[in-house]
């Protein structure tokens, strides 16, 4: 089932980059991967969409993208809105150099540009890219949810079609044990202990009911 799954998802990174020259791999997008991405201001998927991906506001978050070919700038803007227009006011968050196609990581830190826990937002992410001597623009937006996760780390989760929680449960497993399970134990330990004696009892009667028999057939042998 792992190894299906990241079969698939790979399989969906690629047909991505075939369709777009700018495939995600990290958030899920809002545009999905069937977007044409020559549309701003996201490559089509301009309303709200079930891929939240909620993001420690304290931490250093990862976007991670692969432009597919040429070589220019992957620019990172944010929108309050969750309705994008070609009007909407966008607030800038990082500009990186592609020099040439490949999958680029990039860290983005939400705090630094002013965001609070709380806050919705939408992540614009722009490949300009120039190849063959033809400069383009290409598109994709990320809903994203800002909290206070206190991992200390990068941490996401997303709900929705995509989701990947990151939230783990700690357990002790020393050798005291809770309460009920010791008096499971001792229960199960004297219902164990009774079980025996009857058991002994039983074989007693058995044996003793047996010697009978056999004191009778031998008197009657004598006879």
């Amino acid at each position: 089932m792992v190894k299906l799954f990241a079969t698939l998802l790979a399989s969906a990174a690629l047909l991505q980059g075939a369709l777009g020259h700018m495939a995600v791999i990290s958030p899920p997008p809002r545009s999905g991967i069937v977007a044409n991405q020559l549309l701003k201001p996201c490559g089509g998927g301009n309303t709200l969409t079930t891929n939240v991906t909620t993001y420690d506001v304290d931490s250093k978050s990862v976007f991670v993208l692969r432009p597919g070919h040429g070589a220019g700038n992957l620019i990172f803007n944010y929108f309050t809105d969750s309705t994008i227009t070609n009007d909407t006011k966008s607030f800038p968050l990082a500009d990186v150099p592609v020099p040439k196609p490949g999958t680029y990581n990039t860290t983005l830190d939400f705090a630094k540009a002013g965001l609070k826990n709380g806050q919705s937002i939408v992540v614009q992410a722009i490949f300009n890219g120039t190849d063959d001597g033809k400069t383009e623009e290409y598109y994709v937006c990320f809903d994203v949810k800002l909290a206070s996760l206190s991992t200390g780390s990068s941490s996401a989760t997303t709900s929705g079609t995509s989701a990947a929680p990151t939230s783990t449960t700690a357990s002790n497993s020393g050798s005291s044990k809770s309460k009920p399970e010791s008096e499971s134990k001792s229960k199960s330990d004297s219902e164990s202990e009774s079980g025996s004696d009857t058991s002994k009892s039983a074989a007693s009667s058995i044996q003793a009911a047996l010697g009978a028999i056999l004191g009778l057939a031998i008197a009657a042998a004598m006879v």
